[in-house]
């Protein structure tokens, strides 16, 4: 028994921990697959037209702070639907407001496309040319227009703001596809693991937990 106690301490000598650039390196890999999985629940909150922010005793809550993208109109008049409730201020008193109510719906259907079209983890890390996300891209801006102009009244867009809208959903998906093209994000993804294997192999023989 004492032979084993006074092994353990030996054991624990040769256990060495990951250099602090190795462990930024992983957490940038963490941090890069952790953001692409939360654009989704990010972009639903900025189309309903709400903001976080916080109040002067500490708690946050997300308040509509402009029109939502997409609202519940009335279908006698055609006009947006805005209820009156009681809302915190900026200065933390319960106040009554008069607030649009999002069209959800419509909200879930165009954060589905945008999932389809590239905003999840899987196309992140494809590998795809550049001719191919254009003919996608292109693609994609014409059955977007096609649904939001069908969809113009259903789905309260006003007709002013409808040019800006497309652009704004077309961009998006634009920006997710470029991140994969020819493999870009994959090969920086390798580049950082490789720059982690290299520091682990820094600190001395014998201590590269993966060898």
């Amino acid at each position: 028994m004492e032979d084993e106690y006074e092994q353990q301490p030996q054991s624990q000598l040769n256990s060495y921990p990951i250099p602090n650039e190795a462990d930024k390196a992983m957490a940038s890999i963490a941090a890069l697959l952790k953001e692409s999985s939360n654009t989704l629940p990010i972009l639903r909150r900025e189309f309903r037209g709400e903001s976080l922010y916080q109040y002067p005793d500490g708690l946050q809550s997300y308040i509509q702070t402009v029109k939502p993208m997409f609202v519940k109109t009335d279908p006698t008049t055609e006009k947006p639907i805005r209820v009156r409730v009681q809302v915190k201020d900026f200065s933390g008193e319960m106040v009554w407001k008069e607030l649009y109510v999002p069209n959800d719906e419509a909200i879930e259907e165009v954060l589905s496309m945008l999932k389809f079209m590239g905003l999840n983890q899987i196309t992140l890390l494809s590998n795809i040319d550049e001719n191919t996300v254009l003919d996608d891209l292109r693609e994609f801006e014409m059955k977007l227009a096609g649904v939001l102009m069908l969809k113009q009244k259903e789905w309260g867009i006003d007709k002013e703001m409808l040019p800006m809208i497309q652009s704004k959903i077309k961009t998006i998906v634009q920006d997710a596809r470029y991140q994969c093209v020819n493999g870009s994000t994959l090969k920086a993804i390798q580049k950082t693991v490789q720059r982690v294997e290299q520091a682990i192999d820094r600190t001395g023989d014998g201590r590269n937990p993966y060898n």
